[in-house]
């Protein structure tokens, strides 16, 4: 079964107002409405706008439902008494997950909605200004002042390699390396009195500024732990993060001397290990695949 993309053209002054239909969030300027018998939505990305209309009907069908949908549109030109005609006169066929091009009339499996391309955008999501409002009000987290800034700065970054550095930035940040245990101090000041006796000042600076506290490593896995423990994570999703996030801290000193590259989905996950350290959670929110540059195949 197979929905309907239309792209459509209109003068700049003119627009519609509405609710998406799906409690407030929208893509791509989401106003639903109905078109004749079926359910649609109408949308708009940078200027350019089209209109979903979710036929639900095989191949042949969709396609030759056009001409009504178009003669629909030309009516509904007249009783408002502007212009809004279909744009492009190519029909293609899209598959599960495919972006369409706003030059053509696409068709696609029901019930999903594709992506589009145009320019550099492909998506814009917008949510109810109440979450707005309640994300304002949420108590501010015991954590860096620093770290919040830091996160706050990450989406402006040009490239994915940049954007993991700013977060893994922050991970570090967070993991205050703690003095270690007692037993193990003695250890170090046996070795530091050692290296002291040997006239080794270098060893004792060493031994000094970097055994008596835990490693970065070892702190960046505590914190995970701690955060993940909190938010309810099992067992294994505790590993797996304390993983990523240790991961992600040797990369970022090898993105920042060259020569290495990041994945969106690299990026993707150090940044549900970056949420679980600052709000206690890891499940996104609809503007998620905005940051991590990683858009899902399909929106229901």
């Amino acid at each position: 079964m197979f929905d309907v993309l239309i792209p459509v053209q209109m003068p700049t002054e003119a627009g519609f107002t509405g609710e998406s239909g799906r409690d407030g969030r929208q893509l791509n300027g989401e106003i639903a409405f109905t078109f004749g018998q079926w359910p649609a939505s109408f949308h708009e990305l940078d200027g350019k706008r089209y209109i979903v209309v979710r036929l639900g009907l095989d191949r042949d069908e969709a396609i030759g439902k056009l001409p009504d949908l178009f003669v629909r549109l030309a009516r509904a030109s007249t009783v408002l008494d502007i212009s809004i005609r279909p744009v492009g006169k190519d029909v293609v066929v899209l598959g599960s997950g495919e972006r369409a091009d706003l030059k053509n009339i696409s068709i696609f499996p029901a019930g999903e909605m594709p992506l589009v391309e145009f320019r550099d955008g492909s998506i814009s999501v917008q949510l109810p200004i109440s979450m707005f409002s309640d994300a304002l009000n949420e108590p501010v987290p015991e954590v860096k002042e620093n770290a919040l800034k830091l996160f706050a700065d990450v989406d402006f970054e040009a490239t994915t390699a940049s954007r993991f550095v700013v977060l893994s930035t922050v991970v570090e940040l967070l993991a205050e390396r703690q003095t270690r245990d007692h037993a193990a101090l003695k250890l170090v000041d046996r070795w530091i009195d050692e290296a002291a006796s040997a006239s080794r000042q270098d060893l004792v600076q060493a031994l000094t500024s970097n055994l008596r506290h835990e490693s970065i490593g070892t702190a960046i896995g505590r914190i995970v732990r701690e955060a993940g423990s909190a938010g309810g994570c099992d067992e294994e999703a505790i590993v797996s993060f304390q993983k990523q996030a240790r991961d992600a801290n040797k990369k970022r000193g090898a993105l920042l001397h060259g020569g290495n590259s990041v994945s969106i989905e690299e990026l993707s996950a150090l940044r549900a290990v970056v949420r679980l350290l600052l709000v206690g959670e890891i499940k996104g929110t609809p503007f998620t695949p905005i940051g991590n540059r990683l858009w899902p195949r399909t929106d229901h």
